[in-house]
């Protein structure tokens, strides 16, 4: 990438914005964050001179407009809303009438179980469509597939606590799983490189594939305490995951055990995009046991 290139992004202070943010201001690239509190965006980032700050949230998106004029390429995180489709849409509205040359997305794999397949894959689907099909659209657009973000595992396990790390899958029964470190550090590589290289790709992410008895175990070890493993309905995991927040769909996707059967397989993205192995569920678990309820 050029030196004078300014990188956009929107959604940079979750988890994979952040590690995607860092791992660019560690290479001297300038950023423009998009966030609610320019306070939050001092406290995550050191190299505060290299950042500029549009302010702004989902609620109103118009600040784009401006923001984006004068970079090249943008990273897009969104978060699940109501309106994630429009939201898409617009974004990508005032994206390519400022000339963005490059447009990173972050998708989900459940787009790759079929159309609408599942809330989420519709979803992701659609608002994929929204930015690759968009009339005006110029340049290149890398869509990132991640399954399932092992930083989930935090608020929808309670091992810690109960000893027992429950789910509606069959012991032996092999799970997809990704660090959002490897997300972020990936979308940070791409918006880096030769926009040519990665073209208008899809980079299916998966980087460990571990069953449910296997979790178990690897929770036991990392926090030294036996955690055992019981087997629930479908049903009785909905009904779990509604108490925590979730919308009847997303509950109802994420508990059916046949959504899982397409992805029980490591993917090479990781390994040829990073020139490492992905981070394993252990390893990720290690980093972050503060965080285990």
């Amino acid at each position: 990438m050029s030196s004078s290139e300014r990188i956009f992004v929107i959604g940079g202070t979750g988890n994979i914005g952040t590690k995607a943010v860092k791992d660019l201001l560690d290479n001297g690239v300038r950023v423009t964050l998009f966030a609610r509190n320019p306070d939050k965006v001092k406290s995550l980032f050191s190299k505060i001179e290299l950042i500029n700050i549009v302010q702004g949230d989902y609620n109103d998106l118009s600040p784009l407009k401006e923001g984006l004029k004068g970079h090249t390429r943008l990273f897009v995180v969104l978060g699940e809303s109501k309106q994630f489709v429009e939201l898409k849409k617009t974004i990508a509205d005032y994206a390519f009438d400022a000339g963005i040359q490059q447009l990173v997305d972050l998708s989900s794999f459940s787009v790759n179980l079929g159309y609408r397949s599942s809330e989420s894959g519709s979803e992701h689907y659609y608002g994929e469509r929204a930015i690759y099909d968009h009339p005006e659209r110029r340049g290149h657009v890398v869509m990132l597939r991640p399954g399932r973000f092992m930083s989930n595992t935090f608020w929808v396990d309670r091992v810690k606590s109960t000893g027992k790390l429950f789910d509606a899958l069959p012991p032996s029964f092999g799970q997809d799983w990704i660090s959002p470190n490897d997300v972020g550090a990936i979308a940070a590589v791409i918006l880096q490189e030769d926009m040519e290289k990665h073209g208008d790709a899809v980079y299916s992410l998966v980087g460990d594939v571990i069953s449910s008895q296997e979790r178990a175990a690897i929770f036991s070890r990392v926090l030294g305490q036996e955690i055992s493993y019981q087997e629930i309905t479908p049903a009785q995991k909905y009904h779990t995951l509604v108490e925590h927040g979730l919308s009847h769909q997303l509950a109802f996707m994420l508990s059916d055990p046949l959504l899982c059967a397409e992805s029980q397989r490591i993917t090479p993205a990781i390994e040829i995009l990073l020139g490492r192995k992905p981070e394993t569920f252990e390893q990720f678990l290690e980093a972050n046991k503060q965080s285990i309820q």
